[in-house]
Parts: C-alpha cells; sequence; structure tokens
C-alpha cells in the first residue's frame, strides 16, 4: 500500500472520528439548551392544576390569565425600570472609574484593577445581606449613625424601597462593567484626543467631543449587556424587592413555582418565563446589532497607536477621592458581615463591643452538619461545574473554529443560545424535565443545570482563544500520526492553556456565588453554601449568615485572587 493511500484512509478515519464526537457534541447541546426551552414553551400551554409533561392537553389559559392581569404589565413595567436605573448608575460610575485607570495618571490603578477583579467572586447575595444590616430601618449601622449625628428620628436612606434596590444593584454591577469599558479605553488610538489639544481643546472639551463620541457605541453595547444582565437578575430584588414590594418578573416566576403556601403553578410560572425570554432574546438581539454595526467605529490604528496619560493636576485629589469613597461604599457591607461574625449575637460596632468579639460562631458554623454537607456539595458543584463548562466549551470551541464546518455553526448557535435565556427560566425548565426522575432532589439537577447557564460563557471564551491558532500547528500533529484527541490534548491545549485557566476561574466563582438554580432546585440532600446562606437567613441567624458569607468569600479570594493579581500586572505593565 503507497503512503498516499495510507495517509488518505488516515485521514478519511479520522474525519469518521471527528464526525461522530462532533455530532454527539451537537446532540449533547441540544439536550442541553434545546431540551429545556421546549419543555419550558410545552408548560405554558398546558392546563391549571397538571404537570406539564404528565398531559397532552394544549390550551392557551395561561396566556389570556397573563396578558389580560394589569399586575403583568405592572411587572415588565416595574422590571424595566429597575434594569434602567440600575445599569444607568452602574455604568456611569464604571466609565468614570475606567477612564480613571486607564487614561489617566492617577496613581493607584493597578490597587482598583485587583479590586475591581477580585470583586466580581464576590456573591450578590453576601452584599445585599450586608447592606441590609447597614440600613435597616431600626438598628442598620448607617441609620443608628445618622439619628445620634443629626440628632433626628427616621432613617438616612429607606431600605426597602425601589432607590435602594437600584442602588444596590448598580454599586454589584459595576465591577463587570467597569472591566468591559476598560477593554474600550485601552484599545482606543489617542491621537484624535492628541490632535484635540494641540489644536487648543481643554481636558473636558476633548472629552466631551471627541472621547466620549468615539465610546459611544462600545458603551451603548455594554449598557445593552448590563441592562440585559440585571433583567435577569433575581438574587437582591429577592432579598430587597420582595420585601419593598417592589415585584419584578424573575421574582414573579419564582414565587409562582415555589410558593410558601399552596401548590406550585407550573404552568402559569412557564407562561411568565416564556415572556421574560422573549424580552430577553430581544435585547440579545439588540446587543448583537449595536456590536456589529461597531465596527465602523474602529479607531485602533497599527503600528502608530501609542496610548498616552492624561496629567490630571489639581483634579487628582477629587479623583483619588472619589475611588476611595467607592472602595469604602464597596467595602462597608462586607465589614458589617465580618465584625458580626465576630460577635454571638446582634451588636453595633463600638468600643465597648470590642471585648465581646470571638470566633465561637465561626466554631458553631463549621461544626453544623448542615454546613458540612453544604461545603462538600459546593466543592463538588463548582468543581464539576466548572471542568464540565470548560472541556465541553474547548471541544466545541475545536469545531466552531474548523472552516466549513456547518455543524460546527449550528453548534456555535445552540452554544450561545443561553445567553438569551434567563437563569431563572432556564432553572425552571430544568426543574419541570427532571421533576419526576431519580436526578431530581440530587445535587447532578444543580450540576446540569449550571453547566448549562455557563456554557456560554465558556464557548466565547475558548472559540475567541481557538481562533488565534493556525490550522497549520494541529493539522503538522495530525500528519505526524498523532491521533485527534491527542493533537488536541497535547498541542492546541496547552497553547490555549491561559484562557482555559481564566474560563475555569470564572466559572468555578459564578457557580459558587449562584442563588438561582440551588434555591428553585433545593432539597434536603442538595443543600450547597449559597441555599444555606438563604435558609440561615430566613431562620434567622443573622451571626450564622454572616460567618458563613465571610468563609464563601475568604474561600473564593484565595483561588481567584492571585490569578487576578497576575492578570492585573500584566495589564499594567502592557
Amino acid at each position: 500500500m503507497s503512503a498516499a493511500h495510507r495517509q488518505s484512509r488516515f485521514g478519511q478515519l479520522r474525519f469518521s472520528q471527528q464526525g461522530v464526537i462532533l455530532t454527539l457534541l451537537l446532540v449533547f447541546v441540544a439536550l442541553l439548551v434545546l431540551g429545556p426551552v421546549l419543555i419550558l414553551i410545552r408548560a405554558s400551554f398546558a392546563p391549571s392544576g397538571v404537570i406539564p409533561l404528565e398531559t397532552w392537553e394544549f390550551t392557551l389559559e395561561q396566556f389570556k390569565a397573563l396578558f389580560s392581569s394589569s399586575s403583568t404589565w405592572k411587572l415588565v413595567w416595574n422590571t424595566i425600570k429597575y434594569a434602567l436605573l440600575s445599569m444607568a448608575i452602574g455604568v456611569s460610575i464604571a466609565t468614570i472609574l475606567a477612564w480613571l485607570t486607564e487614561r489617566t495618571d492617577m496613581p493607584g490603578a493597578f490597587v482598583l484593577r485587583v479590586l475591581m477583579f477580585s470583586w466580581m467572586a464576590v456573591p450578590a447575595l453576601v452584599v445585599g445581606f450586608g447592606w441590609i444590616l447597614l440600613l435597616n430601618p431600626g438598628n442598620g449601622l448607617l441609620n443608628v449613625i445618622y439619628r445620634e449625628v443629626m440628632g433626628v428620628r427616621g432613617y438616612l436612606f429607606p431600605l426597602y424601597s425601589f432607590g435602594t434596590l437600584a442602588a444596590v444593584t448598580a454599586i454589584a454591577v459595576v465591577p463587570t462593567a467597569f472591566v468591559m469599558i476598560s477593554g474600550l479605553l485601552r484599545n482606543m488610538d489617542p491621537q484624535l484626543e492628541s490632535a484635540a489639544r494641540v489644536h487648543g481643546g481643554s481636558v473636558l472639551v476633548v472629552i466631551r467631543r471627541v472621547t466620549l463620541p468615539l465610546l459611544v457605541p462600545g458603551l451603548f453595547s455594554i449598557g445593552i449587556y448590563m441592562f440585559m444582565a440585571v433583567v435577569q437578575t433575581f438574587d437582591l430584588p429577592l432579598i430587597i424587592g420582595i420585601s419593598a414590594r417592589f415585584p419584578v418578573l424573575s421574582t414573579r416566576v419564582y414565587l409562582l413555582s415555589s410558593p410558601d403556601n399552596g401548590l406550585p403553578n407550573y404552568g402559569f410560572a412557564a407562561a411568565f418565563g416564556v415572556l421574560l425570554l422573549v424580552i430577553a432574546v430581544g435585547l440579545m438581539w439588540a446587543y448583537l446589532r449595536t456590536v456589529s454595526a461597531g465596527e465602523k467605529y474602529r479607531v485602533v490604528s497599527g503600528k502608530a497607536f501609542r496610548p498616552r496619560r492624561i496629567a490630571l493636576g489639581w483634579w487628582k485629589a477629587p479623583a483619588l477621592v472619589f475611588v476611595v469613597l467607592y472602595a469604602v461604599v464597596m467595602a462597608l457591607p462586607l465589614l458589617m458581615l465580618l465584625w458580626i461574625s465576630l460577635n454571638t449575637s446582634f451588636v453595633l460596632p463600638s468600643a465597648e463591643a470590642l471585648n465581646g468579639v470571638t470566633l465561637d460562631v465561626y466554631r458553631r458554623v463549621l461544626a453544623n452538619p448542615v454546613f458540612l454537607r453544604a461545603a462538600t456539595n459546593t466543592v463538588i458543584l463548582v468543581v464539576s461545574v466548572a471542568t464540565i463548562a470548560m472541556l465541553a466549551s474547548t471541544l466545541i470551541g475545536w469545531f466552531t473554529t474548523r472552516p466549513n464546518s456547518r455543524i460546527g455553526k449550528a453548534l456555535d448557535a445552540l452554544s450561545f443560545a443561553p445567553m438569551a435565556i434567563p437563569p431563572i427560566v432556564l432553572v425552571l425548565a430544568i426543574l419541570l424535565i427532571y421533576l419526576r426522575t431519580p436526578l431530581y432532589g440530587t445535587l447532578w439537577v444543580i450540576i446540569i443545570a449550571h453547566s448549562t447557564v455557563f456554557l456560554a460563557f465558556g464557548v466565547r471564551t475558548m472559540s475567541s482563544a481557538l481562533l488565534q491558532l493556525h490550522s497549520e500547528l494541529p493539522d503538522a500533529a495530525l500528519v505526524s500520526g498523532a491521533s485527534w484527541l491527542t493533537t488536541l490534548r497535547k498541542v492546541t491545549l496547552p497553547l490555549v492553556w491561559p484562557q482555559f485557566v481564566n474560563g475555569w476561574l470564572w466559572v468555578f466563582a459564578h457557580s459558587a456565588r449562584d442563588l438561582t438554580a440551588p434555591l428553585m432546585l433545593l432539597s434536603s440532600t442538595n443543600v450547597v453554601a449559597a441555599a444555606a446562606l438563604w435558609n440561615m437567613w430566613q431562620f434567622p441567624d443573622l451571626p450564622g449568615v454572616a460567618a458563613l458569607s465571610v468563609l464563601l468569600m475568604g474561600a473564593l479570594m484565595v483561588i481567584v485572587l492571585p490569578f487576578q493579581i497576575y492578570a492585573a500586572r500584566r495589564l499594567d505593565a502592557g
């Protein structure tokens, strides 16, 4: 047999192996993503009072009730108003911080980057608990200080109100928006700004007439993305919005599927889920259109690109004050939780209270069998989800970046779909699928939910990394006799290992901080840290909640912070 013939047969065998794996991967992603969406739509057409998959009857009664109720439109308006205000405040703060960090000579830029990267690992649930302890009308620390200093009754800010919910959410979304906007500013050629300065433009005029117009397309796309993220958020509307009597679509879906009293109304919850899904798909379409239209605004040149920093002059002191104030606002709820965790009962900080500081609460929490079970489940959950999501994302990224692959393109579209599906809707659909199966109530159903939710991020991360690799590298290994999997493991993966690790850490941290899936799919055997926090808060056990929050944040920081410091140093050096 000739060498050419052997190589041809080897190529056919290699193609058939990849074809089988690609087909299996497509089926896997379709079941993971399309299955829940189809089940959700089916459930929305099921009659009331039955399990959706146990009847063939179709009815429009859920949608008739949905669209004929005035409360539906109030929920939609509440959701839009909440997302719009939170996004506007958060993106505005993030833009100022990113501009100071990337385009000026403000000192401490490295520290601010590290803090921003680190704060993305702090669970929103923990932040919300901290703000409740700070702003509680009766004994919140800030309100007590306000009454003592001002000598008046009342409170500084109304905790359970729309304004406070929007403000707390805005503060929570700033780190993510900061990272996205920093990339815009870092890659923008400052020559146009320099030309405007040479022609007599002041700093403020240049910012208003040159910088902002160039950033508008990117800021608009980031604004749509953050608006979509707030529409889909669940943690803060649950712990603050419900008490404030400010319901939104995500909390409505949860309360219908997990009521305090009575039976779940899965059909009506599914109808609300479809409504939220339609809104999210519309926002995703607007986001993608904005990103594609932004091509005409690219201003990064080639070899002439020379980033320069603006000298703040006497503005340096106000800029530092702004940054420090923001850092204090971010740190206050975390410091409050740390203080509460060091006391056996709720005690406000004071000189006298220092005598009662103890680690007894941590000893009690660590000795609690429920905590030990939750900690074990959390470790299994986050490691499994991060590994499954990133391995699947690497395989998907490999096939989607290969030229002339129709199945690869279909796989790419399917894997991106979870970005347009609100987590509360996706988890509701997964609940309906596994409700009458042995997997329901186990940790595996949460692993499936999180793997589906975080798949889109992993695929985007690995696809962008694999696109940078020329096909000659793996082809050379294949021609030399290496199998397809060996080539992927020994050639391709080592080249994209940093992106794989970053994606793994991102999924790891977000799986640990997520409350939606653990709460919607909660049972006595699959309790994880986020669900345990919620249960202790409802009990209530404030010192226990504070101690568990500190332990969760500490564990996440120990794992994530070293990598974030390394990333910030590379950016600072670049």
